[in-house]
């Protein structure tokens, strides 16, 4: 009987340790999403008031990004492309590739449904 309890104890303390092993990893990946956010949304707003340049005074905060993100292992070949004086348009690209990385990495791989996939024999009447 007590080694059935310690059995299951060592398997609660199992599931609790991976648990916070979870948490922590989502945690870690949670602040490079907020910051490419905001850093998007003003982006979009220096595209839209014609500015074709990254300033340079968005350098402090695209270093901040690249520190946070280099551990992740998935991010993709655009770190290449977070930094000053490139275009507005090629940050943002590079930005949405990094932060579709880290939704990947937080959350698992998103299924696509192929729409040749399933048919199911079914039409509508329209």
């Amino acid at each position: 009987m007590t080694g059935l309890i310690a059995q299951t104890n060592a398997n609660i303390r199992d599931a609790e340790r991976q648990y916070r092993d979870l948490k922590a990893r989502q945690d870690r990946l949670r602040r490079p999403v907020q910051l490419i956010d905001r850093l998007l949304q003003e982006l979009e707003e220096l595209n839209l008031k014609g500015m074709k340049r990254v300033p340079i005074s968005y350098e402090p905060r695209l270093e901040e990004i690249l520190a946070l993100v280099r551990p992740v292992p998935s991010i993709p070949d655009q770190l290449a492309n977070i930094k000053v004086k490139v275009g507005i348009a090629k940050l943002m690209d590079a930005l949405f590739a990094v932060e579709e990385a880290l939704f990947t990495e937080r959350r698992g791989a998103s299924v696509e449904p192929d729409g040749d996939a399933f048919d199911g024999g079914l039409f509508t009447a329209a």
